[in-house]
């Protein structure tokens, strides 16, 4: 029954890339002069990130990273720590009682698992170990997965856990030195979607070196060619009790700061700090799928699945 939840499939229609208009030349120049210490020699690459960004005007940065959460005046270099307090738009999702029918709500569940996925999968040739979180991957087809997420100064390894059985079930690893694009902000929806807003961030790792999604793939609802991974926070970043530290392992800007910084190290991609286009245009039925958190392990009635 499990693996049937797990398919996404909706009616999709609207254009399959999409494209923004350019800024006028005043606000482009005003654009970059607030971008702060750009490194000359960040890679160049010949992509057209607003294909799956959606951006208006993108900003690349390859030695800071700015937490969107702050009111945007903060100075990157004065405080090199992200705030983690919450963003005033954030639309928290599910409230406090939803939140502890969650398998991972409870004590020791999520670090136990985690501790047993670095034992199994992760060897010395994947790299210096960098950190490890539980976030929402959110899909081609709009729909969340609770996920795994392991990065090391090689790779970034999603993986889809059973938090009932307590066992793996799939994995995968993406090459940081794949990687061509790094988008960090607001997800948002096409104009022309009936889909409401989100008001969440997210961040989402691009290998298709700016070209859109082949009809075959963004068509199709079982493909695993997609070239782009999207992630945000964990609910259970918002209900979790105590301070940034018990937080952090359910926190995409805390992964989003020690990803760039890998990125960074070995020059792989540029990343871009706008919005990300997630192309939904109806989305009933993942409306449904993340109302009921289908794509979460919790407690459901006499039911836990």
């Amino acid at each position: 029954m499990g693996d049937l939840l797990e398919e996404d499939l909706e009616f999709r229609g609207g254009t399959l890339q999409l494209s923004s208009e350019n800024l006028p030349p005043e606000n482009a120049n005003n654009q970059r002069d607030k971008t702060p210490n750009i490194n000359t020699n960040t890679p160049s690459h010949n992509v057209n990130p607003s294909v799956l960004s959606g951006a208006d005007s993108l900003t690349s940065s390859s030695s800071s990273f700015a937490d969107a959460r702050t009111d945007g005046t903060t100075n990157v270099q004065a405080s090199p720590e992200p705030n983690h307090g919450v963003y005033p738009r954030y639309d928290v999702p599910f409230d406090k009682d939803n939140i502890k029918d969650f398998f991972t709500f409870r004590k020791g569940v999520v670090e136990n698992a985690i501790q047993e996925c670095i034992t199994a999968l992760l060897f010395p040739e994947d790299g210096e170990y960098l950190g490890s979180w539980l976030l929402t991957e959110i899909t081609l087809w709009d729909n969340e997965k609770e996920r795994i997420v392991l990065l090391t100064s090689r790779l970034v390894m999603t993986i889809k856990y059973d938090f009932i059985a307590m066992k793996q079930l799939d994995f995968k690893k993406t090459y940081l030195d794949d990687l061509d694009t790094i988008v960090i902000g607001e997800l948002v929806y096409p104009p022309s979607s009936l889909v409401p807003e989100r008001n969440l961030r997210g961040v989402r790792l691009m290998w298709n070196k700016g070209e859109p999604l082949p009809v075959k793939t963004a068509w199709n609802p079982f493909s695993q060619d997609v070239p782009f991974i999207t992630f945000a926070s964990h609910p259970i970043y918002w209900h979790k009790e105590g301070g940034v530290q018990e937080r952090s392992t359910y926190d995409m800007e805390l992964f989003a700061q020690k990803l760039q910084r890998a990125v960074e190290a070995i020059g792989s991609a540029c990343i871009h700090h706008s919005p990300i286009v997630i192309q939904s245009y109806l989305g009933l039925t993942s409306l449904l799928h993340n109302k009921t958190s289908m794509g979460f392990f919790k407690v459901r009635g006499k039911f836990s699945f």
